[in-house]
This record gives structure tokens, C-alpha cells and sequence, in this order.
């Protein structure tokens, strides 16, 4: 998909389809009113006839074969104007253009004015997001569905200034790509998105974006003293690896350490899942992939600080050689950890890359993992859990997540959460029994990794991998790619 941005009157495009917002309450005003006119009252004729109200995903189609645009889609946005509305408006928009068989789309993408709720680079960015992030498929392993590709997407833009527009076409195409790239990583089976191929993606993309990439295999992390990441990792016939991508840029005096849970399959080890639990768990690397995929997009965002992203890759199986419950191990960090339940692994890896990136002077981390049922349970399919142990951090990640459109909210973190994490024997345990609290439990867990050293946490479990219907067209199913955007806007913040 090409994207172009271009101040041409909407009536005067010439496309196969033309798309254009309508806030509720449906009334045609403005631009929509001027293509209106242009094709002699017809769209109106047609939005009455059909009820349309410009709530949210409503559409309405005019066939409009004799003018400039073969045919003309109004999507409701509703009343609340915010650049979420416009992201999934373009992503309605390019799903009906897929299925229409038009290759050539042109979006309305400047709605409001300069002076409007949204600047008009922000306008242009979402609606670009939206459109490219909803024409994706994965399609690699089967025959292609039966729907058009649409190889050209011009983004009406007459509001704002065109280098900023520009500015933020091209920031929405790196976080499309970033985005997408994320996504094909959580699809992959595990039969081959193994930890080694992982980290051969990873060796590659670093190459290719300015970075160094570092990987360790298991004797070299037991040396380290990695001894809980090499506790998940020794049940399975594939090596682990333990990879870590460097971003220094000239004169950077700040590192950000980036960590992602990166269980490449997860079977729950001796304490094993269900057949239907495991069902989706080739995606218990969405926070890797989020990890690897930002590291591969921070050069292009113009990222002044060094960016350190930490991937702990491992299988976690069943074997002869898995570690059981009732086992203790020691973490890099000094820590010793009983482990009560092996399907409690993400944040036994994560314990040891957050304690690495403290190791490596990181003056803040944010990790992020598909980590606990119970965040789910708290927020849902769709919302990340934040916990973290300082506040304008957080507030920050929140900011960037807001601007994302990515639906990020912020869970306490009470002492009881850790005194629950104590172990009787040992200095802390690895999970409780029940599931009250589970994803605070787990964060407080971390936390102890991670000393005074600013650090963020994000449960992805929910929003990273959609089972049912996703809530905004431009999301798919299976690996939506969740935290990508939220790391991209966080990291470009930072000076």
C-alpha cells in the first residue's frame, strides 16, 4: 500500500472508492456537503434513506460510476471527536474497499480544522494508521481470501501545515510497519517461530536499523547467573536464547530498556495447561515481538536516547529435564525463588532480563508480557494493566498510549501484593494459590527485580492476541501487535 498526500477537493478525487468521517448526528456539512452537490444531492437522498445517523462504523454507499470517484462512502465517527474515531474510520473504510475490489482509495483525512479538537498532522496520522494497519492479513500458510488489494491510499489533507502532514504520514507508516511486523511474529506457529529463529529476526533486523545485537544461549546465561530463565528453558528441545538489541545513538545520555516476554510456546511445563489453554499460546511472545519490532523502528523515529530491548526466548515444556514445583533457583539478581507453579514462567524470565537492564545502568524499564488470566479478567479482551513503582513514569506511558489509541490503565500496586510473593523458605515464590489479585501479584514479583530503578510494567494478556471480534476494524484477529505504537510514541517523547 502507497500512501500520498494530497490537497485535492474530495469532489474532484479521482479514486475507485472515495471515504469520508460524519459525525453524529449524520448531518453532511463541510467537505462531505461539497461532494454532496457534486453529485447533485444524491449522497444525502441516499444517507436519509438508509437512516444513517454518523453513529460509530455506520456506512452509507453511493455509487457514483459518471464523476471523478467511482463510488463514495460515508462512515459515522461519532460525536466525541478524537483521532481513535478517525483510525477506525479509515480501517471500516479500507475493509469495504478490500471487499469492493478498489485499488485505488482516497480518505478524507483533515476533518476538523487547524484550530479544530485535533491538530491536523495527528488527523492525518490516524487516519493513515488506521488504513494501513486495516488492510493487513496474514495469509502466508493459505490461499487469500477473495478481496481486492488496495495499492493506493491518497490522504486528503487542506487543513494544517504540509510539512507537518507530511510529518505525520510518516510517522503513521513506520508504526504501520513496526506494527505489522509485530503481528507476523505472534502468527507464526512455534513450529517455526522458534527461540533460535527468533533471534536470527532479531540479528536481522538490527543489521538492517542501525543497531547491535547480542544473543546468549543457556551455558552462557547460567554463567551470567540467569538461573530463572534457565529454569523455564531447560525442559525444552530447543535452545533458549537471550537477546539483547542496542540502540546508541551519537551523544545519547539516557538508556530506556525495553523488556518482552518472549515464551515462544507455552505448554505450562509440569504443571500443564489444558488442551484449549494452549490453544493460542504460540502468542505468549507478543511482548518480544512488540520488543523487537519497536527496536527495529527507533532510528526512523528519530530516538535521541540509547534504547536497549531485552528478549528472554524460551519454550516452556515438559520433559524428564523441567524444572518442578517445589524447585528453588536463583535469579541474576541475587534472588532465590521457589517455584510453585511452572505455568507461573513469564515473569521468572522477565525477573532475569529486568535485572540485566539494571545491570546495564538503565535509568528506566518498561517491560511488557502477556503475563496473568486475572488482567484479563480485571479489564478485559482489549486494555493493558499498568503497575509500575514510580508515578510520572507511568504517567507518561499512559500519555504515549492515549496518543497511540491504545487502551492502557493503571492498577495499584499495594504492599500485601508483594508480602503475598514471599516465600517461606526462600526469598520469594513464584505464585499464589487463587486468583485474586494475580496480575498485581505478579508485577509486585517483578518489582523486586528491578531495585530503585525506574520501571514500568504492561499485561498485554488481553489485547495482544484477539480471539473473538476485535472492537475497531483496523485490529485483526490473532497477533494485534499491541504495545508497539504505545513504545513508539514513548521512546520519540524522550530527549
Amino acid at each position: 500500500m502507497r500512501f500520498t498526500l494530497a490537497d485535492t477537493p474530495p469532489e474532484q478525487a479521482a479514486c475507485d472508492l472515495l471515504a469520508l468521517p460524519v459525525p453524529d448526528p449524520g448531518t453532511l456539512q463541510g467537505e462531505v456537503a461539497d461532494v454532496d452537490r457534486a453529485a447533485g444531492g444524491r449522497l444525502a437522498e441516499v444517507a436519509r434513506a438508509e437512516g444513517f445517523s454518523g453513529k460509530p462504523n455506520r456506512t452509507v454507499l453511493l455509487q457514483s460510476l459518471d464523476r471523478p470517484a467511482r463510488r463514495v462512502l460515508l462512515v459515522g465517527i461519532g460525536a466525541d471527536p478524537t483521532a481513535e474515531r478517525l483510525r477506525r474510520y479509515a480501517g471500516v473504510a479500507i475493509r469495504r474497499a478490500r471487499e469492493m475490489h478498489a485499488g485505488r482509495v482516497a480518505l478524507g483525512a483533515t476533518p476538523w480544522a487547524a484550530a479544530g479538537p485535533i491538530p491536523p498532522e495527528e488527523q492525518v496520522r490516524a487516519v493513515a494508521e488506521g488504513a494501513g494497519l486495516g488492510s493487513y492479513t496474514f495469509d502466508r500458510y493459505r490461499k487469500g481470501e477473495d478481496g481486492g488489494e488496495v495499492t493506493e491510499v491518497a490522504l486528503l489533507a487542506r487543513h494544517g501545515d504540509r510539512a507537518l502532514l507530511l510529518r505525520g504520514q510518516q510517522a503513521a507508516e513506520v508504526a504501520i510497519r513496526a506494527t505489522s511486523r509485530a503481528r507476523d511474529l505472534v502468527n507464526e506457529p512455534a513450529n517455526v517461530l522458534t527461540p533460535t529463529a527468533l533471534a536470527e529476526i532479531a540479528q536481522e533486523i538490527a543489521g538492517s536499523a542501525g543497531l547491535t545485537c547480542r544473543v546468549f544461549d543457556l551455558d552462557e546465561a547460567r554463567t551470567m547467573g540467569m538461573g530463572l530463565f534457565a529454569a523455564v528453558a531447560q525442559g525444552s528441545a530447543q535452545p533458549p536464547k537471550f537477546i539483547v538489541m542496542d540502540y546508541r545513538p551519537p551523544g545519547a545520555r539516557r538508556t530506556v530498556a525495553l523488556a518482552g516476554k518472549g515464551i515462544t510456546f507455552d505448554s505450562g511445563g509440569l504443571s500443564i495447561k489444558t488442551a484449549g489453554g494452549m490453544m493460542t499460546m504460540k502468542g505468549d511472545m507478543a511482548g518480544a515481538a512488540a520488543v523487537v519490532a519497536t527496536m527495529g523502528a527507533v532510528r526512523d523515529v528519530g530516538v535521541s536516547v540509547r534504547v536497549l530491548g531485552l528478549v528472554p526466548a524460551t519454550e516452556n515444556m515438559i520433559s524428564g529435564a523441567a524444572t518442578r514445583p517445589g524447585d528453588i533457583v536463583r535469579g541474576l539478581g541475587g534472588k532465590t525463588v521457589e517455584i510453585t507453579n511452572t505455568d507461573a514462567e513469564g515473569r521468572l524470565v522477565l525477573a532475569d532480563a529486568l535485572a540485566y537492564a539494571v545491570r546495564e545502568g538503565a535509568d528506566e524499564v518498561i517491560d511488557l508480557a502477556t503475563l496473568t488470566g486475572s488482567c484479563v479478567v480485571a479489564l478485559g479482551d482489549w486494555t493493558a494493566g499498568l503497575m509500575g513503582n514510580n508515578q510520572p513514569l507511568m504517567d507518561r506511558i499512559l500519555e504515549a498510549a492515549a496518543l497511540a489509541g491504545e487502551q492502557v490503565w493503571q492498577l495499584p500496586l499495594y504492599e500485601e501484593f508483594l508480602d503475598a510473593m514471599r516465600g517461606e523458605i526462600t526469598d520469594l515464590k513464584n505464585s499464589t494459590t487463587g486468583r485474586a489479585g494475580g496480575a498485581e501479584r505478579a508485577a509486585a514479583f517483578l518489582g523486586e527485580f528491578v531495585g530503585a530503578t525506574p520501571w514500568a510494567h504492561l499485561d498485554i494478556a488481553g489485547p495482544a492476541f484477539a480471539e473473538t471480534r476485535p472492537p475497531a476494524a483496523y485490529w485483526p484477529s490473532g497477533g494485534t501487535g499491541f504495545g508497539v505504537r504505545t513504545l513508539l510514541r514513548y521512546v520519540a517523547s524522550l530527549k
